[in-house]
């Protein structure tokens, strides 16, 4: 399906980032067939799912926009192996509930849950709230099915996968993956305070030494009164256990609560989401300045992913805190990607390497151009 509507192409000029980009048409393919001629007839391609990420990965740079979600199919399912075959649009609270009956679940959970693609995920090598436990997208990849500049398509194994999961679409359309999946499991849940970020730092590494624990998020002060928890430093832990005593209703409820904090954030102004990650024990002094510049913050803390959300008034500060994580030895992205937004800050070392991985793959210089890398 072809659109050339200008109302409905402007829609897609922009993802989750609030980025807006320029397109001449968005091409909604069907089929495989229908993908593999839009990339052979086509010179400059911005590959989009869900539209859900936030470092403008899905914004066009000119040419047309590829729209993933008419392939969606939920292919091969093998019970037994705990393996799945979906193609690139499937949703992952669709999976999940395809795969509810059978009391498996893909476990890889990011907060845009209801929206994300599977191909989105891939292509970003999605984290979520249950890292500490369950890792990256990555981790549960058995082959990909990518589609090259030439429109050819071709089975990635294992050893390739890194080539592609990750690189936010830079060097191919990722068509269908082979997923492995786990047993779905009871879980509940625990809020605990502290009133000293040390205590917070003190009390994760405790959490983790726990096999059951498979999220810790984290809550700073203003973002703690914002959920009504009072004026202190909070953790969600969630066990895959009976351990916690939030269980039931409650449990979905205050999961419900945790998806919305950025929405919630957001709707308060502050709607620039940032994802450092950094080693735990130097957490304590990036918490230091962004409460010294009235940066609310929240994130994964198991893994060192931190969420800070700024305002239009303090934006200007993003450099200054991207400094600092790099002193810190931390990394400008955990998992939103690099995008367009975080091209500046990448060592020129992780350039060469990504430069090389694009030509070696997208040698037609196709596909996400201007993301990631120049």
């Amino acid at each position: 399906m072809i659109q050339n509507n200008p109302k409905l192409i402007r829609a897609y000029e922009s993802d989750a980032s609030q980025i807006t980009g320029q397109a001449s048409q968005v091409i909604i393919p069907e089929t495989l067939n229908e993908l593999q001629e839009a990339i052979k007839l086509n010179s400059r391609i911005t590959i989009r799912g869900g539209g859900t990420g936030l470092s403008g990965g899905a914004v066009p740079n000119g040419g047309i926009i590829i729209d993933m979600s008419k392939l969606n199919k939920i292919n091969e399912f093998n019970k037994i192996r705990k393996t799945i075959e979906v193609e690139a649009g499937v949703i992952l609270d669709e999976l999940n509930q395809f795969l509810e009956l059978s009391n498996l679940e893909f476990p890889v959970q990011p907060s845009s849950h209801e929206t994300c693609t599977i191909g989105g995920m891939i292509a970003t090598n999605a984290v979520g709230s249950r890292a500490i436990k369950h890792g990256r997208t990555s981790n549960w990849i058995e082959w990909l099915e990518i589609i090259d500049p030439a429109g050819k398509l071709q089975r990635k194994n294992k050893s390739d996968i890194s080539d592609f999961s990750g690189l936010e679409g830079i060097s191919g359309i990722i068509y269908r993956a082979c997923l492995k999946l786990s047993d779905k499991v009871y879980r509940t849940a625990d809020i605990i305070e502290k009133d000293e970020i040390t205590k917070i730092i003190d009390q994760v590494k405790a959490l983790k030494r726990n096999q059951n624990v498979s999220m810790i998020e984290f809550y700073d002060r203003r973002v703690s009164q914002m959920l009504g928890l009072g004026y202190s430093y909070h953790l969600l832990i969630e066990y895959e256990s009976d351990e916690g005593k939030i269980t039931g209703g409650k449990y979905k409820q205050i999961m419900a609560i945790r998806d919305n904090v950025y929405p919630l954030l957001a709707c308060d102004g502050n709607n620039i989401i940032e994802d450092p990650k950094l080693f735990l024990d130097k957490i304590p002094e990036l918490i230091s300045w962004l409460e010294n510049n009235s940066i609310p913050v929240f994130g994964h803390i198991s893994v060192g992913i931190l969420h800070p959300c700024f305002c239009g008034k303090n934006k200007d500060k993003i450099p200054d805190m991207m400094r600092l994580v790099k002193r810190l030895s931390g990394q400008v992205s955990g998992e939103h990607g690099i995008g367009l937004l975080k091209k500046q800050y990448l060592e020129e070392q992780d350039k060469k390497l990504i430069k090389i991985i694009k030509q070696r793959n997208d040698f037609l210089n196709k596909f996400n151009i201007g993301k990631v890398v120049d």
